[in-house]
Formats: C-alpha cells, structure tokens, sequence
C-alpha cells in the first residue's frame, strides 16, 4: 500500500531495515510512511532501521512527525534508528529550522550509516542489550569479570 510513484520502499540489509524516501513526502503520503515503520518493528528479521533520506526532495511538518514517533518507537524497543543523507537543501532547512538536526542521529551516507548501525548491533550482548563494559561474565559464569557484589569485596 505504497504511493503509486514508488516514493517509500522497504528492504532488509544484514539485518538491518532500510527505509527509502524518494521525492516529494508530505500529508498525502503520510499513511505509506507509518505503514513502513510499523512493518519494521513488528517483523522480527531485522533489528534495526536506516531511514535514507539521499533522494528525499521535499519534507513537510507531517514527515517530521512521523520521524520523531519512529525515533520514540524505536528507542522504547532499544531499537537502533538513524537517519542518512546526503539531505537535500530543503530537508537539511527543516530539520535545521525546527532543531532537531542536532539529536536525531545522522549519517553522511547510507553506507556510513549501515556501518554505524552495525556497529551497535555488534556491540549488544547475545540478549540484544547494549553490552554493558563493566560486566564481561558468560552465561556459564555471569558474574565473571564484573563487579564483585559488596559482601564478597575484599579489604583495603
């Protein structure tokens, strides 16, 4: 249930969700949108979403909604998002009019941004929790590595 110019697609990389927006997006074009958030999140063969915006040429107000739900969406899922350029000129404007440019992660390129994404999957335990550095224990020995709980510490 994609507009009939092809301006959403959708497609797994390496795990990773790639959603495309080509063209013009704006209220007309808002249902496709969601539609492909929600297919992301609730198929489970990827664990993470690239929203590459290279061929985007115009975005309204509506967009950018839907943009910060994504993003809402996916840090309640603790569900890498980011979004990818180059941005053309009038997308780079809205988000640098309404500020938040400055918190929505960005790469330069979609290749640089499947690499950050992949990155952060890598770094997840098995759990698909963000690895925590502190604690390096196995499932055999949990507590291996990590902390030693208060009554286990030895005296200075």
């Amino acid at each position: 249930m994609f507009p009939h110019d092809n301006s959403v697609d959708l497609h797994p990389h390496d795990g990773i969700a790639v959603v495309t927006l080509r063209h013009e997006i704006d209220l007309q074009d808002a249902n496709a949108v969601s539609e492909a958030f929600h297919r992301v999140r609730i198929h489970g063969d990827t664990d993470a979403t690239l929203l590459d915006l290279s061929t985007l040429t115009f975005a309204d107000s509506t967009l950018l909604g839907l943009i910060l739900q994504a993003r809402n969406d996916h840090d309640q899922a603790q569900r890498p998002f980011m979004l990818s350029g180059p941005l053309h000129s009038a997308v780079r404007r809205l988000l640098e009019l309404t500020g938040v440019i400055d918190f929505l992660p960005l790469a330069d390129t979609r290749e640089k941004g499947l690499g950050k994404l992949r990155t952060l999957l890598d770094a997840r335990d098995p759990a698909g929790l963000p690895h925590d550095p502190a604690h390096t224990g196995t499932a055999a020995d949990p507590g291996a590595g990590g902390p030693q709980a208060p009554e286990e510490r030895k005296p200075a």
